[in-house]
C-alpha cells in the first residue's frame, strides 16, 4: 500500500524557474560581466545548484572561489518578486496530506542553502518530515530515493514521487519508484514517450488530492 509522497520543488511546489533563471543570470554577470541567455542557464540543469554555476562560470564546483553566498543572497533577495508564491492550493494540500498520515518528503536536486529559503517563502518549512537535496557532480534523485526508502523501512510501491521534468521520470524509474508527471508545470511542454513515460501524467494540481486517494485505498 502507498504511505509515503515524496515531492520536487521547481516546478512541482510553486513556479520557480523565472527565479532560477534570474538568479543565475545576474551573478554570473556580476563576476564576469557577460549575461548568460535562459537557454544558456537552463543547458546546465539536472545538477545542484553549484554544479550549474559551475559550468556557468567554467570553475570547478568545489572552488573556494565560487560565488556560492553570492548566489543565495541574490536568489533569496529575488525570490518575493520572481516566485511569490507556491502553486494555489499547495501549501493547504500538503498539510491535510499530513494529517490524514501521508509521510511527505522533499526531494529536489537544488541544495539546502536555496531549497530552504524556497521553503520559507512558501510558508512550508514544517511540513516535510525528510528532505533531500542534489549534487554539483550528477543528478543522484535515483540515489536519495533508495536512501529514503532505507530509512524508512519502504519498498518502492509503498512511496511515489511527484517531479515536472523528464529527468524526473528517469530518475524515479532508476529505483523502480513510480512517478506522477507535474504537468501543471507552465514549462512542461511535451508529453514524454519512452524511457520518459510517467507512470501518472496530471495537469493541474487539484488533480492531485483525488489521484492519491485513490493510490491508497481505505
Amino acid at each position: 500500500m502507498l504511505k509515503a509522497v515524496v515531492f520536487d520543488m521547481d516546478g512541482t511546489l510553486g513556479d520557480t524557474l523565472p527565479l532560477c533563471v534570474e538568479s543565475f543570470a545576474r551573478c554570473v554577470e556580476e563576476h564576469t560581466g557577460r549575461r548568460p541567455s535562459e537557454e544558456e542557464v537552463t543547458a546546465h540543469f539536472s545538477v545542484s545548484d553549484r554544479g550549474i554555476l559551475a559550468g556557468l562560470l567554467g570553475m570547478a564546483a568545489d572552488d573556494p572561489e565560487l560565488p556560492v553566498a553570492r548566489f543565495a543572497e541574490i536568489y533569496d533577495a529575488l525570490h518575493p518578486q520572481y516566485a511569490p508564491a507556491p502553486f494555489p492550493g499547495a501549501v493547504e494540500l500538503l498539510q491535510r496530506l499530513k494529517a490524514s498520515g501521508w509521510r511527505l518528503a522533499l526531494l529536489t536536486g537544488k541544495e539546502a542553502y536555496t531549497a530552504l529559503p524556497t521553503l520559507r517563502h512558501f510558508h512550508m518549512q514544517e511540513i516535510f518530515e525528510a528532505k533531500l537535496f542534489g549534487q554539483p557532480s550528477h543528478n543522484c534523485k535515483a540515489e536519495r530515493l533508495a536512501e529514503l526508502m532505507q530509512l524508512w523501512q519502504l519498498a518502492p510501491d509503498e512511496l511515489i514521487y511527484i517531479g515536472d521534468a523528464p529527468s524526473d521520470i528517469e530518475q524515479s524509474h532508476r529505483a523502480g519508484v513510480r512517478i506522477i508527471c507535474a504537468a501543471w508545470s507552465p514549462h512542461v511542454e511535451t508529453e514524454p514517450s519512452g524511457d520518459t513515460s510517467p507512470d501518472y501524467r496530471l495537469t493541474a494540481f487539484c488533480q492531485l488530492e483525488p489521484l492519491l486517494a485513490s493510490l491508497r485505498p481505505r
